[in-house]
């Protein structure tokens, strides 16, 4: 064998030992496993920097078929596998009639879909970042240069307003009507938070939603510091919001940053 192609062959052979040795692999070439792959990743992600809990849940909108999603069966965020990965039409009923028991608050990502034809994934998390604001009546604004997506109050959603008709007035997310009242007060935001609940946050991909949680995260922690400090402090303001939305944030960066953060083998 030429020298040449015997190098490029140990090239080859050593890249693909790098590769395993960070738990990369080569992307689906299906659109949709490769969104679902993303959500599997992104749920380790987000549980390995402490903003998912046992119950948060992350879904993608299928590429092939846009009325549908995939989002995990009901468990814990970390051990989510390609197994546990379940197809759900807009009615928020699996497509498989033998689906493993689904998240109660599927909802959220059912109604959020229907109404947001841009979004492409959904991520529901209870982050105690961003409760404190829902109960204190302070409205979380964009404070942090990477969390410029923000609008300048990002809004919130009270469930007592949405199921004060109800028999039922818990404050889970658990049918249709309470799924299109909060994405009515998502409106075009790409976050809402939720009284006591959390927030959840939307993308137009995986990683740009997973990107958006973790730097909505990181504006709570700095707003609330901020405010320990002082109670009147300086945040973003329209021409700065304006010119970040303009430079078009790189989601992949962080995403590769977070990724290889994770313990081995995840």
């Amino acid at each position: 064998m030429p020298k040449a192609l015997v190098g490029a062959s140990l090239f080859a052979v050593a890249m693909g030992l790098a590769a395993a040795c960070y738990g990369q692999s080569s992307p689906p070439t299906d659109p949709d496993e490769a969104r679902i792959e993303d959500v599997i990743t992104a749920s380790h992600i987000l549980t390995n920097e402490g903003i998912l809990d046992s119950f948060g849940h992350i879904s993608a909108r299928s590429a092939k078929n846009p009325d549908h999603f995939f989002m995990p069966r009901a468990m814990p965020p970390a051990l989510v596998s390609r197994a546990d990965m379940v197809e759900v039409g807009f009615d928020c009923k699996p497509i498989s009639p033998d689906a493993p028991r689904l998240n109660g608050e599927r909802y959220i990502h059912c109604e959020v879909y229907r109404a947001r034809s841009d979004v492409q994934s959904v991520i529901h998390t209870h982050d105690l970042a961003v409760i404190p604001f829902g109960l204190a009546g302070i409205s979380l604004k964009p404070v942090v240069v990477q969390a410029g997506f923000l609008p300048p109050r990002t809004p919130l959603f009270e469930i007592r307003d949405a199921n004060k008709n109800q028999e039922r007035r818990g404050m889970l997310v658990i049918n249709a009507d309470l799924g299109r009242a909060l994405a009515r007060k998502l409106g075009p935001n790409p976050v809402v938070l939720m009284r006591g609940h959390g927030d959840t946050v939307v993308g137009g991909s995986v990683r740009e939603a997973t990107v958006r949680t973790i730097y909505t995260h990181i504006d709570a922690q700095a707003q609330s510091a901020a405010l320990a400090l002082r109670r009147h402090i300086t945040v973003m303001n329209a021409a700065e919001l304006a010119a970040n939305a303009a430079e078009n944030f790189d989601a992949d960066r962080p995403w590769q940053n977070y990724r290889q953060r994770l313990p081995a083998g995840r």
